[in-house]
């Protein structure tokens, strides 16, 4: 081996990575916060389709939009588990997808899959498989109240407008919020008057 090839190697190896253990992914800290995020919302959408096959029923807390006015985010959705052939159009359904939940409400039923789609949203979403359903949403609740998911009048108006108006829904979720502190305040005042 030359002199020369040698002082190339002494030199790589001083550049060389450090072998990746427990302690070093060799990922930049922004993809290895990102990929852990990702692992730890797989492991918790791996954990409510267990619940809800074992128990047969899961309640969670909604965080998106897209079931705008029937679904708001906050709002608790309590899933039950059930079968492809229960399910019927225009009822609301959860399914997991790409590491994530969705609840969206059935447009198309076929045989081997159905068409969902959230209420403020202009284009439905792909194919949703039988495997991929958790279950069927049984009820909304808001504020400490039951409500039916069922689709109101006023929801079958307000929606085409939320859908194809993102100031509507930039106001509509303002408004939520307002009305939101407002509720929670109130239920703050009225505990403590039950208090004293």
């Amino acid at each position: 081996m030359s002199v020369y090839l040698k002082r190339w190697r002494l030199a790589a190896e001083k550049y060389r990575l450090p072998r990746r253990n427990a302690s070093t992914t060799g990922m930049l800290p922004e993809a290895a916060a990102i990929d852990a995020e990702a692992r730890r919302s797989a492991a918790c959408c791996e954990l409510v389709h267990s619940v809800a096959r074992s128990s047969g029923e899961v309640c969670l807390k909604v965080t998106g939009s897209s079931m705008l006015p029937a679904v708001w985010p906050g709002d608790e959705i309590a899933v039950m588990r059930c079968e492809c052939a229960e399910l019927r159009v225009g009822q609301i359904v959860l399914y997991r997808r790409d590491a994530g939940l969705t609840a969206h409400r059935i447009e198309r039923i076929a045989r081997d899959y159905l068409v969902a789609r959230g209420d403020s949203l202009l284009s439905a979403d792909p194919p949703v498989l039988p495997g991929e359903i958790v279950g069927r949403v049984e009820s909304i609740l808001r504020h400490g109240s039951g409500i039916r998911p069922e689709p109101s009048s006023v929801g079958r108006i307000a929606s085409p407008i939320l859908r194809h108006s993102d100031l509507s829904r930039r106001i509509a979720l303002s408004l939520a919020r307002c009305m939101s502190r407002r509720h929670g305040w109130f239920l703050r005042r009225s505990e403590e008057m039950q208090a004293s």
